[in-house]
């Protein structure tokens, strides 16, 4: 049983990450050769499965967790946490 949880815990993190890799792809496809109304279509579908993939990873490492890798990857709390670590030397 244990196991089990292990891994739902490491495919929900799979999950997460797999989103966040997703949402570099709007900002790579607009300079890829094609036509834009298939730009547009990739562009649509990568957003919709990033967040697919989020909630799904967040079902399954649970809420706390989720917020804590949010907060890593918010641009806001980059000087906050870089203020705390220079307070600690």
């Amino acid at each position: 049983m244990a196991n089990r949880k292990k891994m739902l815990y490491k495919l929900g993190i799979g999950f997460i990450i797999a989103s966040l890799l997703l949402w570099v792809v709007p900002f790579v496809v607009p300079f890829a050769p094609m036509s834009a109304k298939t730009k547009a279509g990739i562009i649509t579908v990568a957003l919709i499965v990033a967040e697919v993939l989020f909630w799904l990873g967040v079902l399954l490492v649970g809420k706390e967790v989720a917020k804590k890798i949010r907060g890593y990857i918010n641009p806001r709390n980059w000087r906050k946490r870089a203020k705390k670590e220079g307070e600690g030397s």
